[in-house]
């Protein structure tokens, strides 16, 4: 008996804390939507695809090595999937790093740490993603993503 109490409890507690990382009821300000549509030129499509390289203190290994190869790799990523209406933008957080890349059209600097600050901040990990829609609602996961989670976010925000 003693056995079923402890493994019912430790399903309970696995249950409450297996919590998805990429589900989340916020929204951003009005201010903060603002300021992602001037600084990265979003404009007329629905939603705002953010891949953020984080710092490199943040990552197990160096995340701003052989970046024009990286860039190369998310094409390709990209490419076998359907995006229709939708900005696609990198943002790197360590923008002296990421000098060779960045052309402020889709590879651009965390202006003054936006999101690092905001969203990224209390994370170990070498990557996140963010997906905005214009209402302002999101979804983000730190850590690596396949296409699955994008398309998710996406439906989920459409």
């Amino acid at each position: 008996m003693k056995k079923y109490l402890m493994l019912l409890l430790l399903v309970i507690c696995f249950l409450s804390f297996n919590k998805p990382e990429s589900q989340t009821d916020e929204k951003l300000s009005e201010t903060q939507l603002q300021f992602i549509i001037e600084n990265y030129h979003w404009n007329s499509e629905d939603l705002i695809i953010v891949n953020f390289k984080q710092p490199r203190s943040s990552c197990h290994y160096d995340n701003y090595k052989n970046l024009k190869q990286s860039s190369e790799w998310w094409t390709e990523y990209y490419s076998k999937m359907e995006l229709v209406n939708v900005r696609n933008i990198f943002v790197y957080s360590e923008s002296k790093k990421a000098t060779e890349i960045i052309d402020s059209q889709n590879h651009f600097s965390d202006i003054s740490n936006f999101f690092l600050d905001n969203f990224f901040n209390k994370e170990q990990s070498c990557y996140g993603i963010l997906v905005i829609n214009k209402k302002g609602e999101f979804q983000k996961k730190n850590g690596e993503y396949t296409q699955e989670d994008i398309v998710k976010y996406i439906n989920i925000l459409n």
